[in-house]
This record gives C-alpha cells, sequence and structure tokens, in this order.
C-alpha cells in the first residue's frame, strides 16, 4: 500500500508531554496530554507566518506545558500553543509563543542549524517506541533546524536537512511561526490509524 493510498483516512493522535520527567508534583503519566489533529478538506494554510488562516479554527489551541528550567514543573513565565493539521501530503504546525514584551524579541539570521533568541521544537516519535524521533525546530527569525533522534533519544544528528517550509512573524501578543513538513521526508508504519509520541 502506498503511502498516499492510506493517508485519505489516517488519524494522527500526538501525545505530547512538556519532557515526561517526573516531578514531586506531578508523575509522568499524569503530564502526558494527547492531541488528535484533523485532516483537511480544502485548501491548506498558506505559510506565511500569520496564523489567520480560516483553516486552523477546525482545531483548537493547545498547550498547557511546564516548565523544565529553572522550574521544573512549574508554569512557564512565556506560553506557548500549537496547532497541528494534515493533508494527503503534508503535515501543518502553527505555534503560538507569547511574549510580555514583544518589541524586545531578538530576532538575528543565521545559517540553518544555528540560531539565537527565542525558538521552539517539536519531535515526532512516528512509531511511538520513545527511542527514535524527528525533530523540527524554528527559530523567531525563521532559522530552521531539524535532526534525527535515535539510541532511546542520545543521539541527535543534525546532519539530516530534510525539505521543510517555516515563516514567523512577530505581533502584538509575541511571535508566531508556520510550518509545512512533507510526509515524504519522515518514515512512520503503514497503518490507517496512526499514534505517534
Amino acid at each position: 500500500m502506498t503511502k498516499i493510498a492510506f493517508l485519505p483516512c489516517l488519524f494522527i493522535f500526538l501525545w505530547f508531554s512538556a519532557d515526561c520527567q517526573p516531578t514531586d508534583r506531578v508523575s509522568a503519566e499524569e503530564t502526558r496530554k494527547a492531541y488528535q489533529t484533523r485532516r483537511l478538506e480544502g485548501s491548506p494554510p498558506a505559510i506565511d507566518g500569520y496564523v489567520h488562516d480560516p483553516v486552523w479554527q477546525i482545531v483548537d489551541w493547545s498547550g498547557q506545558f511546564t516548565e523544565r528550567s529553572p522550574h521544573d514543573g512549574a508554569d512557564p513565565f512565556q506560553p506557548t500553543a500549537f496547532k497541528i493539521l494534515y493533508d494527503d501530503r503534508n503535515l501543518y504546525i502553527a505555534w503560538r509563543c507569547y511574549d510580555s514584551s514583544p518589541d524586545s524579541i531578538v530576532r538575528r539570521m543565521s545559517r540553518r542549524d544555528g540560531f539565537e533568541g527565542d525558538w521552539v521544537e517539536v519531535n515526532f516519535d512516528s512509531y511511538n517506541d520513545k527511542r527514535t524521533a524527528f525533530s523540527f525546530t524554528a527559530s523567531v527569525s525563521g532559522v530552521r533546524n531539524d535532526e534525527l533522534v535515535s539510541n532511546d533519544g542520545n543521539t541527535w544528528d543534525p546532519t539530516w536537512n530534510p525539505v521543510w517550509h517555516l515563516k514567523t512573524n512577530i505581533d502584538s501578543l509575541g511571535w508566531t511561526a508556520e510550518a509545512r513538513i512533507p510526509f515524504n521526508q519522515l518514515r512512520f508504519a503503514a497503518l490507517p490509524e496512526q499514534r505517534w509520541g
């Protein structure tokens, strides 16, 4: 069965945690959250860094992350939210990175895989084996970073450079990012229902 043949009936369940390290307050199992994405039925969002396309309204913002550093398990000082959609060929991700002082956001350009300043990252454990993942990082200046994660999360290979698209924007609430990741840049089991970590 080809990838395109089974993607129209694909459901992707993504299991997120803001680092599943047990803390005194909350166990790792309690911090795990499920996110069910939706399949696009119309035109995809324009990848322009703005998250105003009507298509983004078919899924809710999700987040509820906790800090890892400096206060493990604490509420974040500046919250982050995300949305994920998909169609036959791509995953689409929107991030909303709140910042109480957006005029002080530092936006420095650099080469791919080398950036400074604010950034967001998503790691797709597409086999849900808790050992491997595909990592995608977006900086506020639009610099992309991508890595293959293996060896139970102990090895991060920055030489992997998949084709994917990213745009960012600074606004009055902080900054936003939109990404389009083609499925042909990822590996996952040929199953009609997908459960990714």
